[in-house]
């Protein structure tokens, strides 16, 4: 009966010495990003005091330019609907 020994051979680690570092660094970079993007999408916080007619109607008005180039009728009947709001607690 035969056998065949093979000779051992040492292997370098697959990885360099400095892609640990840079996978850590992405890593890192990565958080940072994520949690920059997370911040920009929360909501503001309000103001304490309520505001006023006026304000409401304005705030209405901004919202309501932000259709004005995809849907033009809504952006429309946003810009009524700031105005009714405006007039009509205008009175009270």
């Amino acid at each position: 009966m035969s056998s065949h020994i093979l000779p051992s051979q040492s292997f370098r680690p697959a990885r360099g010495a400095g892609l640990g570092r840079a996978i850590g660094d992405l890593a890192l970079a990565t958080a940072r990003l994520t949690e920059a993007l997370l911040s920009s999408l929360r909501r503001p916080v309000r103001r304490n005091r309520r505001l006023s007619v006026i304000e409401e109607a304005n705030e209405l008005r901004q919202f309501a330019a932000g259709y004005r180039r995809t849907d033009p009728g809504f952006a429309s009947d946003l810009m009524a609907a700031a105005d009714r709001h405006e007039l009509r607690n205008e009175k009270a």
